[in-house]
């Protein structure tokens, strides 16, 4: 069973590396594709970036690395929080909501792409157990 275990976890570690190279679309790296989709649906206070690491399983610090460079891009911007000034948010700019609306099409094509060999009923199936592991 063990072995099992660490097979499942392999085919999935697998799988996580075929979509962030399938997923690489407009100059944005699969892990920046999922920062920014992530600001997209924080619009338009943005977030913190603790609550980012929270929501992408990644480390605060983790999450200012992966900002620094896009902000130089102009595509994210950082600004204070008023209530608190030790705190910031991180915002799509103007630049950075036309960089995610240009990479949803693509995106989208290829993730439909990786899962076509997948029915509809197991895309579902593998969704639930995807968000169930994630807990």
């Amino acid at each position: 069973m063990p072995t099992e275990a660490i097979e499942t976890i392999l085919a999935l570690a697998h799988a996580h590396a075929t979509i962030a190279r399938a997923l690489e679309v407009q100059g944005l790296s699969f892990a920046e594709l999922r920062l920014l989709f992530a600001l997209r649906a924080a619009e338009p206070e943005g977030r913190r970036p603790t609550e980012l690491a929270r929501e992408l399983q990644l480390t605060p610090s983790g999450v200012t690395r992966a900002l620094l460079p896009l902000e130089k891009r102009g595509i994210v911007l950082r600004e204070k929080d008023p209530g608190d000034a030790r705190a910031s948010h991180a915002k799509l700019t103007s630049a950075g909501s036309t960089v995610v609306g240009d990479a949803i099409g693509p995106a989208g094509e290829r993730a439909a792409k990786l899962l076509r060999r997948l029915s509809i009923g197991q895309t579902k199936q593998l969704q639930r157990l995807l968000e169930e592991i994630g807990r």
